[in-house]
């Protein structure tokens, strides 16, 4: 009876934070009220009682929080905020030591705190290596690691590069899109070159979400571009 109680404060306990990592995931803003008390609600949880899932939704708590610091220009802020990061990361990996997505968010937690994109490439490795056909964690690795591109190794480098690729053919053409035009840009041609092994609607559909970006001289390898009358 005294475990099955304490079970049923655990999982009530992990269903707190679920649903918030899950809309963090989906895009949702928190306002500072809520994000104060979801940092409440960590602090007072007993880490270790928790399961491998409820700990990688506090380190992806923690990451928005990061995120949140990094903003507000406060300097002590943030070191605190990668400081709990670098916990949260370690102890999901623990109990999930094959998450792609905790290895990519390891290494952009490195990265971004040393501002050296070669910090913790073995964790962007790991995240391929985890998982490498997951869209939705993709979406998210592959402008992380174009962005550090002239600092990966040839793998690394051909991985993002063919990733780019599947995201394209796999019909997320607005994700590539801003990708290309953002952290892609310094090698929009490279990336672009990767597009032929495609079939020609793919290209076309990606082709027609690039055109919103206005990029002058950009053009999708087989596709004309469109010229207005």
């Amino acid at each position: 009876m005294a475990w099955s109680v304490s079970a049923i404060r655990i999982y009530r306990a992990e269903d707190i934070f679920a649903n918030p990592a899950l809309r963090i995931l989906g895009g949702d803003r928190f306002t500072p009220e809520q994000l104060g008390m979801l940092t409440r609600q960590i602090q007072a949880t007993p880490v270790a009682s928790l399961r491998p899932t409820a700990l990688s939704d506090i380190a992806t708590i923690r990451l928005r929080l990061v995120e949140v610091a990094l903003q507000s220009g406060n300097a002590q802020l943030a070191a605190a905020a990668f400081d709990n990061l670098k916990a949260a990361v370690a102890a999901a990996l623990d109990g999930t030591p094959t998450s792609s997505f905790m290895w990519l968010t390891d290494y952009w937690s490195r990265s971004v705190r040393s501002r050296n994109p070669a910090d913790g490439l073995k964790s962007l490795a790991m995240s391929y290596s985890e998982g490498p056909n997951e869209g939705w964690i993709a979406v998210r690795r592959n402008p992380v690691a174009l962005s550090a591109f002239p600092s990966l190794p040839d793998q690394l480098a051909n991985q993002a590069l063919n990733e780019f690729a599947r995201l394209v053919s796999s019909g997320f053409y607005a994700d590539a899109a801003n990708t290309l035009a953002g952290a892609g840009w310094p090698i929009h041609d490279k990336l672009l070159a990767r597009l032929t092994q495609l079939g020609e609607g793919a290209r076309r559909r990606f082709a027609k979400a690039l055109e919103a970006k206005d990029l002058n001289g950009v053009t999708v390898p087989g596709v004309e571009k469109q010229t207005s009358q």
